[in-house]
């Protein structure tokens, strides 16, 4: 895969900006026909420390969708691909789980409530320690009626940078996956409300809604997904510059 850096300036006394071209399928997959020329602001993400989480993970499968599909594994996928995009725009990026297992430690002996808050304590360390500078953590949602669709963003109350990101990758969800009419929302989390840098819980849909599930299960809708996550995180990173 190839990278084509182009700087230029944007108007007459503005800085220069320096735009990475990425390769159509790195970003958003073979079937998706994105112009070329939505060309990513590298420098809104360049050397920022991004924390991707996907939720859930081993024994906990997290929801499970009326054609048994697991959280889980929509986790996993969507955080993957938003992983290798974050990364070829520049930013520094830590991949909290790589693969179908929590972050408690084969170790941890105690009940499974136990068990699931040191995992949660661990995601949050890892956060910490690594000094991130954004925390985003991936999640699918249900519900006991399978009516309810829609992507939606969720951030604690107290951060005003969280909220920035959150409602900015919304508006992206919105604009491209052109399905939900959701808002981005404040809510009490253990990770939005343990970490010191601005988290985001990124409920990339319902499970519990058939169609909605079959989409979060298609490679095309997923690399879309990606996009909005990415397109939003560069969004709220901009200052004093037109969304990309």
């Amino acid at each position: 895969m190839f990278k084509q850096v182009i700087i230029l300036k944007r108007k007459p006394g503005s800085m220069i900006l320096a735009l990475l071209l990425l390769p159509t399928l790195c970003l958003w997959g073979s079937n998706i026909n994105y112009p070329q020329e939505q060309a990513v602001m590298s420098y809104a993400l360049a050397n920022r420390i991004i924390v991707v989480d996907a939720g859930h993970g081993g024994y906990d499968p997290g929801a499970i969708g009326q054609g048994k599909t697991l959280e889980k594994d929509i986790t996993l996928a969507i955080s993957t691909k938003l992983c290798r995009t974050l990364s070829q725009a520049g930013a520094l990026v830590i991949a909290l789980r790589e693969d179908d297992n929590d972050l408690a430690g084969d170790d941890f002996s105690g009940s499974l409530s136990e068990r699931k808050r040191k995992d949660l304590a661990v995601r949050v360390a890892m956060a910490e320690a690594n000094k991130a500078d954004i925390f985003i953590s991936i999640h699918a949602n249900a519900d006991v009626s399978p009516r309810w669709s829609g992507a939606q963003t969720f951030y604690n109350k107290n951060s005003a940078e969280a909220e920035k990101i959150a409602t900015a990758i919304q508006d992206e969800l919105t604009r491209i996956l052109r399905n939900t009419t959701r808002k981005a929302k404040t809510g009490s989390y253990y990770i939005t409300d343990k970490t010191d840098m601005a988290a985001v819980i990124v409920e990339v849909g319902f499970l519990s809604n058939p169609n909605e599930e079959k989409l979060l299960n298609s490679e095309e809708y997923q690399d879309k997904v990606v996009f909005a996550i990415f397109s939003g995180i560069v969004n709220s990173q901009l200052e004093n510059d037109e969304p990309i």
